[in-house]
């Protein structure tokens, strides 16, 4: 990104600069009726550029992090825009192992039996934090992330303009908090919890949500402009709940309820 530092750099430097001498007078015309103008047409010559000769590529790291002993994990990640892929397959002694296109910032704690750790994005700067999608499949940031399958764990992902796929099949997460903008978001759920609880957050988005054979599901969709997909054979219609007949006895069952402004809903 040392690139887009030193361009975008040089263009606020002009900027302010037309800016200061407009109010010293020595300009005779209001610059701030060019300012965005300006602005916008020099992010257009830069898109146009990434275009034509690419962008440089995004670091990419590996990271872990150890279980050290801990019986069960809370796991906030903040990934913004990109892919993120998440799925058991983390080793025995590992709570979190993957790779990580654009870096991370990771943090752990531990309380008790419990292990709170939270991997953010590094700041990618201007323009890229505002317009990632500008910059071709070699800037995109892409986590690939393999989680513990043998401890509960409470998972929250927060993800902008993003392509989230999590295979949560064999693990053990008994908590997911998805938070999501304008994105494209697919969960396969647990198939061996006793109980999952799994709320949804979205803007405008597409979230498909897989419930394993055997699994009971208890659904609840709120929102504005959806189209919601429901298997009705497996979960029929009580009022505003989506119910397998046997959730109150089932011995693996997860509870959803899911809150969207627009797009669509899939739960099969």
């Amino acid at each position: 990104m040392k690139r887009a530092s030193f361009f975008w750099g040089l263009v606020f430097m002009v900027l302010g600069g037309l800016l200061l001498l407009n109010n010293f007078a020595i300009l005779r015309f209001d610059v701030w009726k060019l300012f965005w103008p300006m602005l916008v047409i020099l992010l257009g010559v830069w898109v146009l550029w990434q275009s034509q000769y690419g962008g440089e590529a995004l670091e990419s790291e590996s990271a872990s992090i150890p279980l050290e002993g801990a019986g069960e994990a809370h796991i906030s990640m903040h990934h913004g825009a990109g892919e993120l892929r998440i799925a058991g397959g983390a080793a025995g002694d590992e709570l979190i192992s993957g790779t990580f296109d654009g870096g991370v910032q990771q943090s752990a704690k531990r309380s008790a039996d419990r292990l709170d750790v939270t991997l953010k994005v590094p700041t990618q700067g201007f323009p890229f934090v505002v317009f990632p999608w500008f910059f071709g499949p070699g800037n995109r940031i892409r986590w690939d992330v393999d989680i513990n399958p043998n401890i509960p764990i409470s998972m929250e992902v927060h993800s902008g303009a993003s392509d989230t796929r999590l295979d949560l099949t064999d693990t053990l997460v008994t908590g997911l908090e998805i938070h999501t903008g304008a994105s494209a978001t697919e969960v396969r759920l647990p198939a061996q919890v006793e109980h999952t609880r799994v709320k949804v957050e979205a803007g405008a988005a597409s979230v498909k949500l897989q419930v394993p054979e055997g699994v009971a599901a208890c659904l609840e969709v709120n929102g504005g402009l959806l189209d919601v997909d429901v298997n009705r054979t497996r979960f029929p219609r009580e009022g505003k709940v989506y119910q397998s007949p046997d959730f109150d006895t089932a011995p693996y069952r997860v509870e959803i309820k899911v809150n969207a402004g627009a797009g669509s809903i899939t739960v099969s």
